[in-house]
C-alpha cells in the first residue's frame, strides 16, 4: 500500500523537465534570432578548441626532440605550469590569426665545455650537459591557412 519515494520524486522530476524543454527551446531561439553573437562565439569556440589541438600536439613534437626553427636550441622540455595562470587565446576579428599565451615549465640543456678535467669526466660518464628549469610565458603566433592553423611564430618570454 505504499509508494516508494524514488519513483515519486522521479516522477516529479520528470514532470519539470517536460515543463522546462520548450520554454529553453524557445529562450535559445529568440537569443539566437536577437543577434547573431552565438554564431560568432561558437567560432570563436571551435577555433580556440582547434588552436589548443594544435598546441598540444607541438608540445609532443618539441619534447619528442623535433624543436624546428621556432625554439632556441638549449630548449630541451616545455611542459604546462599549472601553478601559472590560465591560458589566454586572443582571436582576431577577421578569425585569420589568433595569439596564444600558455603559462609553462621550460627546461634548458647547455653542453658543458671539455675544458676542464672535471668537464672531461662528466662527458665521459654521460652528463656532459648542465640543466636548468625556469617558468616562462610561451607567446604563440597562429595564423590560419588552407582551412586549418599554423604556427607563425613562437616567443619565450621570462614569466
Amino acid at each position: 500500500m505504499t509508494t516508494s519515494t524514488t519513483s515519486a520524486r522521479r516522477s516529479f522530476l520528470k514532470g519539470g523537465v517536460l515543463l522546462a524543454a520548450p520554454i529553453g527551446t524557445a529562450a535559445v531561439s529568440a537569443a539566437v534570432m536577437a543577434d547573431g553573437t552565438l554564431h560568432d562565439r561558437v567560432a570563436h569556440l571551435e577555433a580556440a578548441a582547434a588552436i589548443r589541438t594544435l598546441h598540444d600536439s607541438w608540445l609532443r613534437q618539441v619534447n619528442a626532440g623535433e624543436r624546428g626553427a621556432q625554439l632556441d636550441a638549449a630548449v630541451h622540455r616545455i611542459t604546462a605550469d599549472h601553478a601559472g595562470a590560465a591560458d589566454r587565446i586572443e582571436l582576431a576579428a577577421d578569425h585569420r590569426s589568433a595569439v596564444g599565451y600558455f603559462d609553462h615549465t621550460v627546461e634548458f640543456e647547455t653542453p658543458l665545455p671539455k675544458d676542464s678535467t672535471l668537464a672531461q669526466m662528466a662527458h665521459a660518464q654521460g652528463h656532459g650537459v648542465m640543466r636548468r628549469t625556469e617558468r616562462r610565458l610561451l607567446r604563440i603566433d597562429y595564423a590560419k591557412a588552407h582551412g586549418g592553423w599554423q604556427i607563425a611564430q613562437v616567443t619565450l618570454a621570462t614569466a
